[in-house]
């Protein structure tokens, strides 16, 4: 039967090498042969992919037979029969999850998601994972989120799946944390190209009875131990929905176009060589490695077994150094052999920005060198004018330098009552307005409940819209949103407009930055 399957599968290849061959053309930059084997390599990933699929399948299948299951239920009869089978003693036992983790046994509902929230999509090129949970202070979700997305084209969001793993048992924060989502992300949701889950609390052993290893503190212990639980509840959940997994975190920013980036470069790597494991497209911790998802379960198997013992990371170098670094092997040849299965890409495509980590106490201010600079504003060729502001700027952050497209405006401590005006030396024409607060590097750091005004010539417009004019002339337009952003048009018969200014309704805990100011003339 195996023959007969590998007999099959080595037809499809054939056959599909021979259509590529006589009816694909190739490019200018691509030789034909080049493109046959970079074809024929994709379908070899789409192979295993598949193969890996029905493995699963079988597995459950085979359980179910194991235990007297069939579609119509299963008899007392059948039952006995069953139990006698897993219980003769001569009967090899074989590993699974509830050897790791006894307690499922306990739980029926342990291995179903407390919450899913999408539209199923699988057969994607890459399935990105994204664990979040609640911080101390501050989260970077939802800028990790925006920044990704914007990241991509629309033919990449329509060929990769994000999904979201709320990895908490608080059922206000899970909540809270899909509406935001849904909020600021719905067509996403919509799409499929977004999924969100939540784990049954089940899942997870009592934490508190796990020991403490490495010196780390009982906190640290927990917390590292459940991290990596989560890393593999997310990738046994995604392993069969996509030819590629990428770990993420909730705190990272990414290149422009790196959905394409990573296939293209898992390509090529794969025409070279087969043996690869892993690409590594950022430098720290568990960021940007991407996966075959027909490997996963190794990578899995490996945390399971060890998940107690040492944080993920660590996990992840003691799992290639025991697959491929013989006894024998001294400390270079070891690192040249897994230079083989462990491939780093440059420049990295991904870099951390949390600054707040979600173990109590803890600042990490790790950067990836090799990522480069972080766009921290937004140019625009704004309207000559005169700024004026009475929140104090840090450092060289001025208000006049973020007008102009130099950089961004940090002010510190904004109070109620607060200003920020732009003023013309002569009036003109707005056509539209937008000003985006934060950044990738400080998202707290935003005007949430601040209004838009501006101050017109023409008495006529306000009296038709019967809009509330203050005793300085300026009518307001508009509020920031929830989010820190705001934007919109401005009709015609607002012309023209002498000044604009941002008023800022109540003081924040957090500083002030404006990344974008655009006010766009007509």
């Amino acid at each position: 039967m195996q023959f007969n399957v590998r007999l099959g599968i080595l037809a499809v290849i054939l056959l599909s090498a021979l259509f590529i061959h006589l009816f694909w053309p190739a490019s200018e930059e691509e030789d034909a042969e080049t493109k046959l084997l970079r074809h024929l390599v994709s379908l070899e990933t789409d192979i295993q992919q598949y193969e890996s699929i029905l493995s699963s399948v079988k597995k459950e299948i085979f359980m179910l037979k194991e235990t007297g299951g069939d579609q119509h239920g299963p008899s007392a009869s059948s039952q006995s029969q069953g139990l006698a089978k897993i219980f003769n003693m001569r009967r090899i036992k074989t590993h699974n999850i509830y050897d790791p983790l006894p307690h499922l046994m306990d739980y029926e509902e342990a291995l179903i998601p407390a919450l899913t929230l999408g539209k199923d999509r699988e057969g994607v090129s890459v399935v990105l994972g994204i664990p979040t949970v609640k911080r101390p202070t501050q989260s970077y979700l939802l800028p990790t989120l925006q920044n990704l997305l914007s990241s991509m084209s629309p033919e990449e969001k329509n060929d990769t799946l994000i999904i979201i793993f709320i990895a908490e048992f608080d059922v206000s924060f899970v909540e809270s944390t899909v509406n935001s989502i849904i909020r600021q992300f719905k067509d996403d949701v919509d799409s499929g190209l977004v999924e969100i889950i939540a784990p049954s609390a089940s899942f997870y052993p009592d934490l508190k009875s796990i020991k403490s290893t490495l010196g780390d503190s009982d906190e640290r212990t927990r917390w590292r131990t459940k991290q990596n639980l989560d890393y593999a509840y997310l990738m046994m959940y995604a392993k069969n929905r996509g030819k590629y997994y990428v770990q993420l975190e909730d705190d990272v920013l990414s290149r422009r176009g790196f959905i394409t980036t990573m296939k293209d470069f898992a390509l090529k790597t794969t025409v070279k060589t087969s043996d690869w494991f892993m690409l590594d497209f950022c430098q720290l911790g568990f960021i940007g490695k991407l996966f075959r998802g027909s490997d996963l379960w190794k990578l899995v198997e490996f945390i399971l077994l060890f998940f107690k013992d040492k944080p993920g990371d660590w996990l992840l170098s003691h799992f290639f150094s025991v697959k491929y670094c013989k006894l024998d092997y001294n400390h270079k040849r070891c690192l040249r052999e897994l230079e083989r299965h462990w491939i780093h890409f440059k420049p990295s495509l991904f870099q951390h920005i949390g600054m707040i980590s979600s173990l109590n106490g803890k600042v990490q201010k790790l950067k990836d060198r090799q990522f480069g600079k972080l766009e921290l504003f937004t140019r625009h060729a704004n309207p000559t004018a005169r700024v004026e502001t009475s929140i104090k700027h840090y450092g060289r952050f001025s208000l006049e330098k973020a007008y102009k497209g130099m950089n961004f405006f940090w002010g510190l401590a904004p109070q109620a009552g607060d200003t920020i005006k732009f003023i013309f030396p002569s009036p003109l024409c707005l056509k539209s307005y937008r000003f985006v607060s934060g950044n990738a590097e400080h998202p707290s750091d935003k005007l949430h409940n601040a209004t838009f005004e501006v101050r017109t010539v023409s008495t006529a417009a306000h009296e038709q819209k019967n809009y509330v004019k203050s005793e300085d002339g300026f009518i307001t337009l508009g509020d920031f949103d929830e989010f820190g952003v705001l934007d919109g048009q401005i009709e015609p018969e607002m012309c023209p407009i002498s000044a604009v200014r941002i008023t800022l309704q109540n003081s924040s805990d957090f500083w002030v930055i404006l990344s974008e100011i655009f006010l766009e003339t007509s």
